[in-house]
């Protein structure tokens, strides 16, 4: 028996490599079409007598086409680009399979197939095995995004903006903390800046609004309203003679909120407009200014990049966002990870329910989630325990029950590309065997190297899960 074809035998079908009976109808069967492989003769009419030896059923011309003489261009990914030896225009001079190559190459797209779309290898071969080649790309065509289409489309009235130094100002806590006063005396953090302000003036210090910052966050967080402090309070370096100064102070403040809050509603009236044709849901939380600038930063690079401005994006930005109540703020972000084509986490040093429930949603939806990690060391620490420790990182598509992986990256260039290459049918993926598991398999997504399928080789579980998770 040929030992490269046999390795490569023994690689895609260990389990049955390993078992197979040398007086057996499958043992002569594999030696045979070893043989055929030898003499570049695996037609289809073999292949089918040989899957009969093994007591397996034959497959239709259509689906012997489709996976080892053809390169369709409506496929959902690049065919051509699964890594090979195969010259893959070669092809278009053959009527079937003439070497190992080309025989790897059609298993590893029935493989990657398998493994994106059912889930399960088995589903995927009795659903394809007999199939017309049309009937074939009509099935995988449907998977694809209309990138055509989303080029066509024309622009759209966009958002309002927001300067970037008052986005905070539409936060929930600065909300809950404006909305019904009558007077800026009122609001919890100018009576504490206020305090601040009297014990400082009592020491004789000279004020500054930084100053009265950091005196003022002491007090506060004395009751636990720190967060509140770092939110609202001034950061200038204007100095403070009075207490009217620092009601003056965040009677500027009160006015900007009034204006920024009434453009974000604004906003979200039109992000409601185009919820049919949404593209990306920027998923974070934020609690300090710096995450909201640092948000609205990233989300302008995103959608002014050159590589997607083409698609003229439609991106639901939270930082350009609010709602009349938090029950509203509810409904309206589930609508919007329902509809989008692509989810966005910004991970951040402290993660929060409502961004955690954002991203599973999505991935339970069958959404591609795309993680964007901070690059300082912090960052580089949840790169790697998203990447390869947490067990959640990959759900479970509740429609198919095909596990959905989230994409994780500390560059925001690759988030731009992943962009690029999910609207435009161009993903790339590399399939790997778990290591030191005889046929435990990942595919991976090749820019990140993000394990985004899964198929168990845990018997008991893949028997119990598929027989309960859709028994039909």
């Amino acid at each position: 028996m040929n030992t490269t074809i046999q390795e490569k035998l023994n690689y895609y079908f260990p389990k049955f490599i390993s078992k197979i009976d040398k007086a057996s109808d499958e043992y002569k069967a594999l030696y045979s079409g070893i043989d055929c492989l030898m003499k570049k003769d695996l037609s289809l009419a073999k292949l089918n007598q040989l899957l009969n030896l093994c007591s397996r059923p034959g497959i239709s011309y259509g689906f012997y086409k489709y996976y080892f003489l053809a390169v369709p261009i409506t496929h959902p990914y690049p065919v051509n680009l699964i890594e090979t030896k195969l010259v893959i225009d070669d092809l278009a001079k053959r009527d079937r399979i003439t070497d190992v190559d080309q025989l790897e190459w059609g298993l590893k797209r029935i493989m990657y197939d398998a493994l994106l779309y059912f889930g399960n290898f088995l589903k995927a071969f009795s659903k394809l095995h007999s199939m017309s080649f049309e009937d074939i790309a009509d099935f995988f065509k449907d998977k694809r995004f209309d990138t055509e289409k989303l080029l066509m489309r024309g622009t759209i009235e966009n958002p309002q903006r927001i300067s970037k130094d008052d986005r905070f100002l539409i936060s929930e806590m600065a909300c809950k903390t404006y909305e019904e006063i009558t007077k800026i005396d009122e609001t919890t953090h100018v009576r504490i800046a206020i305090e601040a302000f009297k014990e400082l003036e009592i020491a004789k210090q000279g004020v500054t609004a930084r100053i009265l910052k950091i005196k003022a966050k002491d007090i506060a967080e004395k009751n636990n309203q720190g967060l509140l402090i770092d939110l609202l309070l001034d950061e200038s370096e204007d100095i403070i003679k009075s207490i009217d100064d620092v009601r003056n102070m965040y009677s500027g403040q009160f006015e900007k909120f009034k204006k920024a809050r009434n453009i974000a509603l604004k906003n979200t009236r039109l992000y409601l407009s185009v919820i049919n044709d949404l593209d990306l849901y920027i998923a974070t939380s934020m609690r300090t200014r710096d995450d909201f600038r640092e948000v609205a930063t990233l989300s302008e690079t995103i959608l002014n990049s050159d590589k997607l401005r083409e698609f003229n994006l439609r991106c639901f930005d939270p930082t350009l966002s609010a709602a009349n109540h938090h029950e509203d703020k509810g409904l309206i972000e589930c609508l919007m990870v329902k509809r989008a084509k692509i989810l966005i986490y910004f991970a951040q040093h402290k993660e929060s329910l409502g961004k955690v429930s954002e991203y599973a949603m999505a991935l339970s939806l069958g959404t591609p989630v795309i993680i964007i990690c901070p690059e300082d060391e912090k960052g580089k620490e949840l790169l790697d325990f998203y990447k390869n420790k947490h067990p959640l990182m990959r759900l479970v598509d509740f429609k198919t029950g095909v596990v959905n992986g989230a994409l994780i990256t500390n560059k925001i260039d690759m988030v731009i590309e992943l962009i690029y290459r999910i609207l435009s049918n161009k993903m790339e993926y590399n399939l790997e065997k778990k290591e030191n598991r005889e046929a435990y398999y990942l595919l991976k997504e090749a820019l990140t190297g993000s394990t985004c399928r899964i198929i168990t080789d845990d018997k008991m579980l893949t028997e119990t899960f598929w027989n309960y998770y859709s028994p039909d």
